[in-house]
């Protein structure tokens, strides 16, 4: 029986980011991890999405990383971790019920729209969330819990145009694997109850070695904070240019 036996984890996308995240969390015996991913495994893509094999191409990604899960628990010698698979794609009208029940959301997506859709739900229902980005040589994590600083604090809002995620832009093997790394770290932190994590901004520059990370201010003008995003408006989630 481990420290985090009892605990409910959902995992937010299945890639990159989430694979050295679910690999950490499920040797650190995590009782109870669901994933949730829409996409199946390609080729191009096992050069950071580590937790595939070439055999894999074409599978899904969330069933195929549940399989996994369970079998990184059982190499530390966890016993009793459940992994679950939810082959789906986070919409606004099921975010609030999604992660309902779970002590930590840890989020991993390629795209703005689902980091704030995700973070304004977890605030929402009073859930402990751990989020992260990555382009190119850069990346960074950050994590929130019930009456901490949120994302929205940080980076405001969706930005403007087009998505300029990992998905267009592109990004470096190694650098998801130091965020990925970093999301575990903060994600244990807050399951045993060191709230201190939450509110920190950690960035990383791989071309330089640069790991940095300050304490976020809450900003005065965040709509989540002050009340004013009470429920789940799917026109929220579209970026400025798309909005009618």
């Amino acid at each position: 029986m481990t420290a985090f036996a009892d605990k409910r984890v959902l995992l937010i996308g299945a890639g990159g980011l989430s694979s050295p995240v679910a690999t950490l969390l499920a040797r650190a015996g995590v009782g109870y991890i669901e994933v949730v991913d829409e996409d199946r495994i390609e080729l191009s893509n096992l050069q950071r999405q580590t937790l595939y094999q070439d055999a894999d191409v074409g599978q899904s990604k969330s069933a195929t990383a549940a399989v996994r899960i369970a079998h990184e628990a059982r190499v530390a010698g966890v016993r009793g971790t459940r992994a679950v698979a939810r082959e789906m794609r986070v919409y606004p009208d099921r975010v609030l019920e999604l992660v309902e029940g779970f002590d930590l959301v840890v989020e991993g997506s390629d795209n703005y729209p689902t980091k704030f859709l995700v973070a304004d739900a977890c605030a929402l229902r009073s859930i402990a969330c751990v989020q992260a980005g990555a382009v190119r040589w850069v990346g960074w994590a950050f994590g929130s819990v019930p009456g901490s600083t949120c994302l929205r604090c940080v980076f405001e809002d969706l930005p403007e145009g087009p998505d300029r995620g990992c998905s267009v832009a592109g990004v470096i093997g190694p650098v998801v694997g130091v965020i990925g790394a970093l999301q575990a770290a903060i994600a244990l932190q807050i399951l045993r109850g060191q709230t201190h994590a939450a509110g920190v901004l950690h960035h990383y520059r791989a071309l330089p070695g640069a790991l940095r990370r300050r304490r976020v201010a809450r900003s005065p003008s965040c709509p989540l904070c002050a009340g004013q995003i009470a429920e789940i408006d799917a026109a929220r989630y579209l970026p400025p240019s798309c909005a009618a």
